[in-house]
This record gives structure tokens, C-alpha cells and sequence, in this order.
């Protein structure tokens, strides 16, 4: 199945992820991806991470369960030879 046509639901299933059914913080999205708090906010200012939300005036960051679940399935590959896609820098 296509990422662009799986549900939320089963993206959940793919990952044994059961939802907080709101956005995340900066250590949950860490938590849930199994990286260190450090290596999310590296991807965030580098660009290479998933999309987040910040609202105006304020430092706070907050993640998407949906949006951090499809950029870990973005990741899927069959092969170790097959190529990944790079950020722009």
C-alpha cells in the first residue's frame, strides 16, 4: 500500500503506536521516533525532520502524531542499496 493512501489508523498499526490523539511535544515526538530530544532539534533546524508547529511569539514547538508517523514510513526501503532521498542545504 501507498504511504499517501494508508490511514492513520494504520499507520498506527504499523509502527505499534497507540495515539495521544494530541500534538506532541518536542520529547514525546523523540520518544515516539527513538531518538534523543537533541537528535529531533538537530533534524528541525537542519530541515531534514518532520514538520512541526511553533505559533507566533512563541518558542514552544509541538509535532503532528500523523505527520511524525508518515515521515518514519517515508523511511521505508526493501533494499540497502536503494537510494534515499537528501535535503537541500
Amino acid at each position: 500500500m501507498n504511504l499517501d493512501e494508508m490511514t492513520f489508523e494504520q499507520l498506527c498499526e504499523l509502527f505499534n503506536y497507540t495515539p495521544k490523539g494530541r500534538p506532541l511535544t518536542n520529547e514525546e515526538a523523540a520518544e515516539l521516533l527513538s531518538f534523543a530530544p537533541n537528535t529531533l532539534e538537530q533534524h528541525r533546524h537542519k530541515g531534514t525532520g518532520p514538520n512541526f508547529f511553533s505559533p507566533p511569539g512563541t518558542r514552544r514547538v509541538w509535532y503532528s502524531e500523523r505527520v511524525l508517523l508518515e515521515w518514519l514510513a517515508s523511511g521505508a526501503r526493501s533494499s540497502t542499496s536503494e537510494a534515499t532521498v537528501k535535503a537541500c542545504a
